[in-house]
């Protein structure tokens, strides 16, 4: 059932999805506006579906959160909203030849929460790869909601960024103190030249006296030399647990792990995920 429906293309399991969800009304004036004859009823549903929508978080079934995963990797932990379905679901109405130049416009204008549903629906869109340049230009925002819609439970970075890109955005989101677990594919995408600028900035961090966060060693993991091991044998010697659990994943993933240099309390806890370090991490800080 699942291969069958995806088949049918993202707006039409959207539409599906939502309209059990909206009441009567809504879904009447949904199914009244959806089409549109030019750029300003498009401009113009878009904004009403704020007063005309209800922004409740839907409950996904099993069944529609297999669908949804396939279709969209880390949707159902987007928080998608009835409002953001609704917007995104008018997104892919606008004709494919036009929608860069239109949805270019639409960012212009747009309001935060505006452009937070608009850059989480990109990868709805048919020609997703068109809107390369747009996701890089968003990528520089100071808005955390805006900059989260992009580079948290979105698969757009990770399917369509290209490298120095992508490195930027996982650069920006350490920065920016976002969780690195949400970052979809992010093991994936991992790549030396970013893993080497992440070892400077550790070194940054480390000779001004400040700690890091223990997600920053899963972006190590996979290019670790000499260097960075004896980075990560310090960070198991000195760090907390989380980090300690971090930098074990890390060194055991490479050629200089010596279970010998490890404590024994540490290495019996060293199976914990990158998503459980993460989440003990953040809950921690109360993002």
């Amino acid at each position: 059932m699942t291969a069958i429906a995806l088949k049918t293309g993202s707006e039409e399991i959207i539409q599906t999805i939502i309209q059990c969800r909206l009441s009567k009304a809504e879904a009447d004036w949904f199914e009244n506006n959806i089409r549109f004859e030019n750029n300003a009823q498009f401009f113009q549903t878009f904004g009403l579906i704020a007063r005309k929508i209800s922004p409740v978080v839907p409950e996904w079934t099993i069944q529609e959160t297999v669908l949804l995963e396939e279709l969209y990797p880390g949707f159902t932990k987007g928080n998608w909203d009835l409002q953001q379905l609704c917007r995104g679901l008018l997104m892919t109405q606008l004709p494919v030849h036009q929608n860069v130049e239109i949805i270019k416009n639409l960012a212009e204008m747009a309001d935060i929460k505006e452009l937070v549903v608009l850059y989480k629906s990109l990868f709805f869109l048919k020609n997703a790869a068109d809107f390369i340049l747009t996701v890089q230009e968003g990528i520089r925002t100071n808005m955390v909601a805006v900059f989260d819609a992009i580079a948290l439970a979105n698969p757009f970075a990770a399917k369509y960024l290209p490298v120095d890109a992508w490195n930027q955005l996982v650069l920006k989101a350490l920065f920016m103190g976002r969780p690195l677990y949400q970052i979809i594919d992010l093991d994936l995408r991992k790549n030396e030249k970013l893993a080497l600028i992440i070892h400077d900035y550790i070194h940054e961090r480390w000779s001004a006296g400040r700690l890091v966060s223990p997600e920053i060693w899963r972006l190590v993991s996979g290019f670790v030399n000499w260097e960075v091991a004896a980075d990560l044998i310090k960070a198991i010697q000195t760090g907390e647990l989380l980090t300690q659990q971090a930098a074990v994943k890390a060194l055991k993933e490479s050629s200089f792990f010596n279970e010998n240099e490890i404590p024994e309390k540490v290495l019996s806890q060293s199976t914990v995920t990158w998503e459980a370090i993460g989440t003990q991490y953040y809950s921690q800080l109360k993002i």
